[in-house]
């Protein structure tokens, strides 16, 4: 099935999947459960009005009431299925310096819901989203959930398709410039103070989840930058390097894409680099040929990833690379052998080690380092 919940167990899955970035859930409490009594229901009213209210206080507070009601699940059904039209209200306050910071909260809540996320979609706020953090990538506020919200509503086809610039209303240069500029605003959030534009890598692992998303991040005329996004996988912020690798997994899915992968072998390495252990695990022949960055790390030592959920993608992009004679002499060439060796002993020992994890590097092994390639006439 397609992985668009973030931690479902996926067997054998052909299908991109996407990302969410997490919102914070709050306790149900019962008060709010019960919330439809007709006072309520009228104070619900009002609260929708006062979204609008002509009074700046009154919408500040009326969107910190909203904010905070869609902080549960009750809250967020309530107010999709009685006042559809507050998330258009609340689009509306992007780029409202004072009401967008609980606008934005609000809208990155009611995402948890699969109807609300659709409908947030459509009534664009997607577009609105990315042109907020270009006008602000040099010191607006808010960066970190507008970059939630772009990489939440990038989870349903229409929000990916109208941000690709792949819905035939014109906008499809335009989008794909904006993309660009993006990535680029993406790459210098690094060296910013708490790194606000981090989510953006599961927005880029959602777009590449289409097949036209996959080719503009593997175009090298307009500077591949799957390799770009890859980097996170160096570094250690979470939602980078989950994005990194999803990213990854889902431009191998185009299997013509392995060619374009194929000629950057940093790549390879890159996927690697979370699954290099010990340095005593290996001996200088095992770094021979190896690309200089993980040859490095091989020779300083690493930490394998704690994460499952990372360790697994990035297996998964790997097998999916064996699909193709371009992709088994990409990863061949790349020398990760030792690595895949001493991540595979680090699974085995687990109390209870995870057998899809086990199979899948065995499997990875077998296709790249083990069976003799066809000759191709």
């Amino acid at each position: 099935g397609m992985g668009m919940a973030v931690l479902d167990d996926v067997e054998d899955e052909t299908v991109p999947g996407q990302q969410k970035a997490y919102v914070e859930e709050l306790p149900e409490d019962e008060e709010v459960v019960n919330i439809l009594t007709d006072m309520e229901t009228m104070a619900l009213e009002d609260l929708v009005a006062f979204l609008s209210h002509r009074s700046r206080l009154v919408r500040k507070g009326a969107v910190a009431a909203a904010a905070g009601l869609s902080g549960t699940k009750a809250g967020r059904v309530v107010l999709i299925e009685k006042k559809p039209d507050a998330l258009t209200t609340l689009i509306g306050m992007i780029g409202n310096k004072d009401c967008e910071e609980d606008a934005l909260v609000a809208l990155c809540n009611f995402c948890e819901e699969e109807e609300a996320v659709i409908n947030i979609s459509k009534l664009g706020a997607g577009p609105k989203i990315m042109q907020k953090i270009l006008d602000d990538s040099e010191g607006g506020s808010n960066l970190d959930a507008a970059s939630k919200l772009l990489a939440n509503v990038s989870r349903v086809a229409h929000g990916r398709r109208e941000l690709i610039g792949y819905v035939s209303d014109g906008t499809g240069e335009e989008r794909k410039k904006q993309m660009k500029e993006l990535i680029g605003v993406f790459e210098k959030s690094l060296s910013k103070a708490g790194d606000p534009l981090a989510p953006l890598a599961l927005f880029f692992e959602n777009v590449a989840s289409e097949p036209q998303g996959a080719k503009l991040l593997c175009d090298d005329e307009e500077g591949f930058a799957l390799a770009s996004i890859a980097k996170g996988l160096a570094g250690s912020h979470e939602h980078r390097k989950i994005g990194a690798a999803g990213a990854v997994k889902n431009c191998c899915f185009q299997t013509e894409l392995h060619c374009l992968i194929a000629g950057h072998r940093e790549i390879a390495a890159l996927l690697a680099l979370p699954l290099v252990g010990p340095a005593d695990q290996y001996d200088e022949e095992d770094k021979d040929g190896m690309y200089s960055g993980l040859a490095s790390k091989c020779r300083i030592g690493g930490k394998f990833s704690e994460s499952a959920e990372l360790r697994r993608m990035i297996y998964e992009a790997m097998k999916l690379l064996c699909r193709s004679q371009d992709g088994r002499n990409y990863l061949r060439d790349s020398k990760l052998y030792p690595v895949l060796r001493e991540v595979h002993k680090f699974e085995e020992a687990f109390e209870l080690p995870d057998e899809h994890h086990i199979e899948l590097l065995e499997e990875i092994v077998e296709q790249v380092m083990l069976l003799d390639e066809p000759e191709v006439d």
